[in-house]
C-alpha cells in the first residue's frame, strides 16, 4: 500500500534570515557568455548555445542574509512511501527530494545531506546541496530552490496518491507543475512534469533535474552516448569520451577540476543515466523522449572542489558527491524556444539497479547494453510513454487538499488576466494559487486603481515586477495618478535599469528623489554609476543611502562593498568601527574591510580578520561558487610581506576556494 503523509524532519539547519531589501539589479552569476565566431560545433549539433540568457534574479529578492549555524530544527516534509521505497520531500526548499531510500536493499540512493546549510550558488544566492532539485526558468539553480512552493495532495484515477508541487515562475511567466507518485509495490518513483506557456510570445525555457549521488571509489556513470559537450572558456566544444586512458570521463574520480560533461545523447534513443558503484549497484534515472539531455557534474579533486563539497555540508564531513542530471536541451548553455499557448509534458523515473560489474566496468558499449536492459526491465521505456499519456487527465484534475501555500504571484497573474480580459485557461484552472498577500497588494492596487498607493520612504518596497504588462501599467501611472508618487517612478526605474536603458532609469530615479528623498533611488543611482565606471559618483550616492538608512543590513553591506570596490580604502577603514553591530560582525563586510586594509598595507589588521581574530579562519557564508576573494587576499598579504612567488606556500585548506588544479596536478 502506498501512503502520502506529512511529517517533521529533525535536522541541523542554518538560519536563512530575512530576504534582501534591495532590488536584484546586480547579477549574482559570475560568468557571462557570448557566442564566438569560432565554434567547434557543426550544423548537425543544432544547439541553442547561449539562447535565452537571463542576466540575474530580478524581480525576485535575493536570499543572502543566512548564516552557518547548525541548530536542530523541525522541518515540514512530505513523504511518499510503499513497501519498497520511501521518498522524503521538502516543500520549503523548492520541492527538493531530500531522500530516496531503497527499503529492499536498505540503501539510500541519493547523497542526502545531513544538514540544511545554504551557500551562494543560485540565481538568488542561497542554495543547498544534496537530494534532487528541479530547475526551471533560466540557466542555473532556479529562483525557488530555497523557497516554498504550492504543495497539494491529489490522486490518479486508480486511487494512487499524488504529491503535487506547482508555482508561477515570474521571469518566464510560465506555470510549473510536478506530480509525484509511487504505485503500490513499485520500486520506481515517478515524476510527471507539466510546463505551460500561457503567453502569446515564444518563451526561452530551461529545465534540468539535478540528482546528487554520493561518490565512492570506482563509481562509473553510464549514459547512451560516446561523446560529450563541455565549455572551454566561451566556446562550447564536443569531444569523444576517452575510454582508453586514466582520464576516462565516465569515471567521476578521474576528474581533477570541476567540470560539466553533457553527453551527446540522441533524440530518438532511450533517455537514461545511472551512477553505479564497483559492486554494480546504484541509482538510475530514465525519462520519456522530451527530456533529451544527460549530464555528469563533478567537483573534481582540486583544492576548491574538495573545499566546496565540505563547505556545503556539516563541519568535518567531506560531503563527497557527484551530480547526474537530465534536461530539456542537450546542454545547460542553452534554453529551448517554447511556442505561445503551449504545454510540454514528460515523465521521469527513479530507482535502483544491480548490474554485473564485469559488464559495467569494461567496454562502454557492453556497459550501456547492460544498464539499458536492466532499466528497461524495471520501467519499460515504451511503458513510460504510455504512462505519460494515461495520466494526462489526472494531471489536469484539481487536488484534493492543499498542504502548503507558496507565494501569491500566480494569483496576481490570474487577477491581471481577468481584469484585462485575457483568457485564464492556460493558467491551469485546476491549480489553486491562493489569494493576494502583502507582497502583491501593491500590484493589485496598480491594476485596479492605476496607482501603487502611498508608501513611507523608509519602508523597503515589498516586491518588484519585471513583465511588460506591469511596466506598461507603471508608465501609465507615472504620467497620470502617480505623477507625484516617488515609489511609482522608482519601480519603473528598476525595470528600465534591468532592460539596460540606463538613461531612462537615471531620469526616473532622480524624479523619484525630487518627489521624496529615499534610500532606494539613491542606491540604484550608485549601481548605475558603478555600471558606467564612475566610482566616485557611486561612493557619493551610497554615502547618501547610508545617511538615510543606517540600520538596514542589505544597504549597509552594499555600502561597504561599494567603498571597497571603488578603492575608497581610507574612508572604509575610517568609518568601519562606527557602523551598526550587525555590520561589524557580518563576515562579508569584514572580508571587504580586510581587502581594503591589505591594499593599504595594513597587513597585520588584514590578517587579524582573515584569521578571525585568532579564532580559526574567516568564514563568509555567502561566498560565491568560483569566488576566490579570500584565497586572493591570502596571496596578496604574502606578496606584500615580500615573499617571492617561488617560495610561497599553498594557502591553508580552510580558505582555499580555487576551482582549478594546482600546476603539479594538471
Amino acid at each position: 500500500m502506498t501512503v502520502l503523509k506529512q511529517e517533521k524532519l529533525k535536522i541541523p539547519c542554518s538560519d536563512f534570515g530575512p530576504l534582501s531589501t534591495l532590488p536584484a539589479l546586480r547579477s549574482n552569476m559570475n560568468d557571462s557568455y557570448t557566442l564566438p565566431e569560432d565554434c567547434s560545433l557543426d550544423e548537425y549539433d543544432g544547439l541553442y548555445v547561449w539562447y535565452g540568457e537571463y542576466p540575474g534574479a530580478f524581480p525576485y529578492l535575493m536570499q543572502d542574509n543566512y548564516d552557518r549555524s547548525s541548530d536542530v530544527r523541525d522541518i515540514d516534509v512530505c513523504v511518499l512511501e510503499n513497501d519498497k521505497l520511501r521518498a522524503v520531500f521538502i516543500p520549503s526548499l523548492g520541492a527538493k527530494l531530500h531522500s530516496l531510500f531503497d527499503k529492499e536493499n536498505q540503501k539510500e540512493l541519493l547523497f542526502s545531506n545531513n544538514i540544511i546549510r545554504p551557500a551562494n550558488l543560485a540565481a538568488r544566492n542561497a542554495w543547498t546541496s544534496g537530494g534532487i532539485e528541479w530547475n526551471f526558468g533560466y540557466r542555473g539553480h532556479h529562483p525557488y530552490t530555497c523557497s516554498s512552493v504550492h504543495t497539494a495532495r491529489a490522486k490518479l484515477t486508480d486511487g494512487t496518491p499524488v504529491l503535487r508541487f506547482y508555482w508561477f515562475e515570474r521571469a518566464r511567466c510560465c506555470v510549473v507543475q510536478m506530480d509525484f507518485f509511487l504505485p503500490e509495490n513499485s520500486a520506481v518513483l515517478y515524476m510527471r512534469a507539466r510546463i505551460t506557456n500561457p503567453r502569446k510570445e515564444v518563451v526561452p525555457v530551461y529545465w534540468w533535474t539535478n540528482i546528487a549521488v554520493e561518490r565512492k571509489p570506482g563509481d562509473r556513470v553510464i549514459a547512451p552516448a560516446n561523446g560529450f559537450y563541455t565549455a572551454e572558456g566561451i566556446n562550447v566544444k564536443k569531444y569523444p569520451i576517452d575510454f582508453n586512458t586514466e582520464k576516462d570521463q565516465t569515471y567521476p574520480n578521474n576528474g581533477i577540476i570541476a567540470k560539466d560533461y553533457f553527453f551527446t545523447t540522441k533524440k530518438d534513443e532511450p533517455h537514461y543515466i545511472a551512477q553505479l558503484g564497483n559492486d554494480g549497484f546504484g541509482l538510475f534515472e530514465a525519462s520519456t523522449k522530451r527530456l533529451v539531455g544527460r549530464k555528469l557534474f563533478i567537483w573534481g579533486d582540486s583544492p576548491g572542489g574538495r573545499k566546496w563539497q565540505n563547505y556545503l555540508t556539516s563541519d568535518g564531513n567531506s560531503g563527497s558527491y557527484d551530480e547526474i542530471q537530465c534536461g530539456l536541451a542537450n546542454t545547460q548553455y542553452e534554453c529551448l524556444p517554447m511556442p505561445p499557448h503551449t504545454c510540454w509534458e514528460w515523465l521521469e523515473s527513479f530507482g535502483s539497479i544491480k548490474a554485473d560489474p564485469e559488464r559495467v566496468f569494461g567496454d562502454y558499449g557492453a556497459a550501456r547494453q547492460e544498464v539499458f536492459g536492466l532499466i528497461d526491465k524495471k520501467v519499460g521505456f515504451e511503458n513510460l510513454e504510455a504512462l505519460l499519456e494515461s495520466t494526462r487527465k489526472d494531471a489536469k484534475s484539481p487536488a484534493d487538499t492543499i498542504i502548503t501555500k507558496g507565494d501569491s504571484y500566480g494569483a496576481l497573474e490570474l487577477n491581471r488576466r481577468e481584469k484585462q480580459g485575457i483568457s485564464v485557461a492556460l493558467m491551469n484552472s485546476h491549480l489553486d494559487f491562493g489569494t493576494l498577500d502583502e507582497e502583491t497588494t501593491l500590484w493589485a492596487d496598480l491594476l485596479g486603481k492605476g496607482s501603487v498607493g502611498n508608501h513611507a520612504p523608509h519602508v523597503p518596497p515589498a516586491s518588484y515586477m519585471y513583465q511588460k504588462e506591469w511596466t506598461d501599467l507603471l508608465e501609465k501611472a507615472v504620467s497620470g495618478p502617480d505623477k507625484n508618487n516617488w515609489l511609482a517612478h522608482y519601480l519603473l526605474g528598476t525595470c528600465y535599469f534591468y532592460d539596460g536603458d540606463f538613461k531612462k532609469a537615471e531620469i526616473l530615479f532622480k524624479e523619484s528623489l525630487s518627489l521624496c528623498e529615499n534610500a532606494w533611488s539613491f542606491y540604484c543611482l550608485a549601481l548605475l554609476s558603478e555600471e558606467q565606471g564612475l566610482r566616485d559618483d557611486a561612493c557619493s550616492y551610497i554615502e547618501k543611502v547610508f545617511a538615510l538608512e543606517r540600520n538596514d543590513l542589505s544597504l549597509a553591506k552594499e555600502y561597504v562593498r561599494i567603498l571597497q570596490c571603488s578603492r575608497h580604502d581610507e574612508r572604509l577603514s575610517e568609518i568601519y568601527n562606527t557602523l551598526p553591530e550587525k555590520v561589524l560582525t557580518n563576515n562579508r563586510c569584514r572580508l571587504n574591510l580586510a581587502i581594503s586594509l591589505a591594499r593599504a598595507g595594513r597587513l597585520e589588521e588584514a590578517e587579524n580578520i582573515l584569521y578571525n581574530d585568532n579564532d580559526g579562519y574567516l568564514l563568509v557564508p555567502d561566498i560565491r561558487e568560483g569566488e576566490e576573494s579570500i584565497t586572493r587576499l591570502w596571496f596578496e598579504i604574502q606578496r606584500k610581506k615580500g615573499i617571492p612567488e617561488e617560495e610561497m606556500k599553498e594557502p591553508p585548506q580552510e580558505i582555499d576556494f580555487r576551482m582549478q588544479a594546482r600546476r603539479n596536478e594538471r
